[in-house]
């Protein structure tokens, strides 16, 4: 009897440890839940946001990097970030971006203290760029106009060559051509929610 009772035991700790597996993957498989009111940003649209949090007028293009600490999508994705920021930093300004002054100092832990970071605290530079997930990139033209808003890559570790969006749209605008059109892979927001007031979209 002993022996059946901690088989059940052993069992039932086993198929709790593969449920949270189970809700844990599952969970950053599928789309981030859309915010209520969320207005899509298109390339070439506008950008207008604060000047306070980021100047307007620039000599170079900005990459912004929608990240939160907390997430591990954003962790996974910080290496490719990083190659990135080594490979465009001289054409292009890097910023990352977090939702409140309690994540700063855990990001400047993970992420060079090279690089400039945003606190977003209203969302307005997020909603601006039509941003409601983490790891989110948004790319903005000299001209304050949106090159390209999306993901990094369909791999959660950015491991496929073939759909590292952000480093395509990077090396068409250095070469200075139109915003490439991707598909839904690359605009679908995936990762984890940035926080609001508002419920989510049922979807």
């Amino acid at each position: 009897m002993k022996k059946v009772a901690l088989i059940i035991i052993l069992s039932g700790i086993l198929v709790a440890i593969a449920g949270v597996f189970w809700y844990q993957e599952m969970r950053y498989l599928m789309p981030t839940p859309v915010p209520v009111g969320y207005k899509v940003i298109h390339p070439e649209e506008l950008i207008q946001y604060d000047t306070v949090l980021l100047p307007q007028q620039h000599k170079k293009p900005k990459l912004l990097h929608f990240f939160s600490p907390e997430c591990p999508c954003s962790r996974f994705n910080l290496k490719h970030f990083q190659a990135l920021r080594r490979e465009y930093g001289q054409a292009i300004d890097f910023y990352v971006v977090v939702d409140s002054e309690d994540k700063v100092e855990p990001a400047k832990g993970l992420i060079s203290s090279e690089v400039t970071i945003v606190v977003d605290g209203n969302r307005k530079l997020a909603k601006a760029c039509g941003v409601y997930s983490t790891p989110q990139a948004a790319i903005i033209q000299t001209s304050n106009r949106l090159y390209f808003r999306g993901n990094y890559n369909r791999s959660r570790y950015c491991t496929n060559k073939e759909s590292n969006f952000v480093q395509m749209a990077l090396d068409s605008l250095v070469a200075d051509k139109r915003p490439p059109l991707f598909n839904e892979l690359a605009i679908q927001s995936y990762g984890c929610s940035i926080p609001t007031t508002e419920a989510p979209e049922i979807q």
